[in-house]
């Protein structure tokens, strides 16, 4: 049986203070949601995530023409799906996965590694707070994460501290954040009935404000893919994210100098 030798470091220490709190009751909520989603059918979780996170990486790839590299950190990363596609880039060179949850970095991380065929050797899993990330300034080349701003009870200084650790011209990159619902009040606000309680999603324009207060630029693609028509339609129907955004963005080289414009028609689009 293949091992997976992905190297675990602890550092983390726990923030006792009230809104520590809160958000260490928030990130065991949704480490207990991973774990009771995989429990349900362990083999079905795992091809599900084997199906989903290639077609993810490919997409950001094509449609956003990313080029992976580096030194990649991953936010939020719970099971380590992204981090396990992203591995397997020949140009990248290290991933650090991080998250709050212990149990999800040890129990779970694993399997996912092992079922999505990561290369281990390149991942580092370490517990980590994203709003006080112990590393140093402008050392990744990319920050990346799933389904996980909408989480956080701050979003402009998880992106403040995104924003400290990326490189200058390095690129912050968020996919399957979820779209606020089509009808209104359809979405309730940390029900009191939901034992593991979820935070509501977020506008565009409520992004948009959160990356320009963090100082990120968010960057632009036009409506159409390069592919047309049909490779629009295949990206919507192949459900990357007809209900979730994609949301990339730089670090400006300077305060000054921008190397994107406002003229392009999209910001975002379903992925």
């Amino acid at each position: 049986m293949r091992i997976c030798r992905s190297k675990y470091v602890d550092r983390v220490g726990r923030d006792n203070s009230p809104t520590g709190r809160l958000r260490t009751h928030l990130a065991e909520a949704r480490a207990e949601r991973l774990l009771a989603e995989a429990a349900v059918d362990d083999r079905a979780w795992l091809d599900q995530l084997r199906q989903d996170f290639p077609r993810v990486v490919a997409h950001l790839q094509r449609g956003w023409r990313l080029k992976f590299r580096g030194r990649i950190l991953e936010i939020g990363a719970g099971a380590c799906a992204l981090s396990a596609e992203l591995s397997k880039l020949p140009q990248v060179v290290e991933i650090v996965a991080t998250d709050v949850s212990r149990r999800l970095l040890q129990e779970l991380a694993p399997r996912v590694f092992l079922h999505l065929e990561a290369r281990c050797d390149k991942i580092v899993r370490m517990p980590a707070d994203y709003y006080h990330l112990e590393f140093p300034n402008s050392h990744f080349d990319f920050v990346v994460c799933s389904a996980t701003l909408h989480e956080a009870i701050d979003v402009t200084a998880v992106l403040r501290e995104v924003k400290r650790v990326l490189k200058p011209g390095g690129k912050m990159v968020a996919v399957r954040e979820p779209r606020p619902p089509w009808w209104p009040n359809s979405w309730r606000w940390n029900r009191s009935e939901d034992p593991a309680p979820r935070r509501r999603p977020y506008s565009l324009a409520e992004y948009r404000a959160f990356f320009a207060a963090a100082g990120l630029q968010l960057m632009a693609r036009r409506f159409w893919p390069d592919g047309g028509l049909r490779e629009y339609f295949n990206e919507v129907w192949e459900g990357l994210g007809r209900d979730t955004y994609v949301l990339v963005a730089v670090r400006p080289p300077s305060p000054t100098h921008s190397r994107f414009g406002t003229d392009v028609v999209t910001l975002l689009q379903r992925s």
